[in-house]
């Protein structure tokens, strides 16, 4: 004997319902496994950094795979600068004054102003305009942008990364 036309039509329904709940968990526990603890970058490293990934990629001239993304201090550059090799340039002789504080900052207020981005490859001497040091062949480009206003504000080449340290404990890779 079948069952009638209604008990097969719920049973339908009821197997559609069981089979988008399975697709929800699984696609939940993809984006949660994504979400966790990795060697190169946090969410909010990428997301505070994401507005100059293009153009570190235009840098490298997308040749390389992208190891890090990281949001960086001034005392970050410098350190890293000196890490590679390097010695940093001096501060600007005048600085500009100041604006006085906003009381309403706008709702990205807390995206960081510098990103450090490095990207893994084989970039021979004068592959990338603006490295330093500029003869240099190496493994590693060491990118440094400015989040606020998207530009380059340092490029380093090196074939050996600095080591992790205690004021950059985040400083592994996969």
């Amino acid at each position: 004997m079948s069952r009638p036309a209604a008990v097969r039509a719920s049973s339908r329904l009821t197997a559609i319902r069981h089979a988008r709940l399975a697709t929800v968990a699984l696609f939940v526990s993809v984006v949660a496994g994504c979400a966790g603890p990795h060697g190169g970058a946090t969410t909010s490293d990428v997301a505070g950094c994401a507005a100059v990934l293009p153009l570190a990629r235009d840098v490298v001239h997308a040749h390389g795979t992208l190891t890090l993304i990281r949001k960086i201090s001034g005392d970050d550059i410098d350190a890293i600068t000196r890490d590679v090799g390097v010695v940093p340039p001096p501060p600007p002789a005048v600085k500009p004054p100041k604006p006085p504080p906003n009381p309403n900052p706008p709702a990205g207020h807390d995206l960081p102003k510098t990103c450090l981005v490095v990207y893994q490859g084989d970039y021979p001497p004068g592959a990338i305009t603006g490295a330093s040091p500029p003869a240099l062949t190496g493994t590693y480009a060491l990118i440094i942008l400015r989040v606020r206003h998207p530009g380059v504000y340092r490029i380093l080449i090196t074939n050996q990364l600095p080591p992790a340290t205690a004021h950059r404990p985040w400083w592994h890779f996969f």
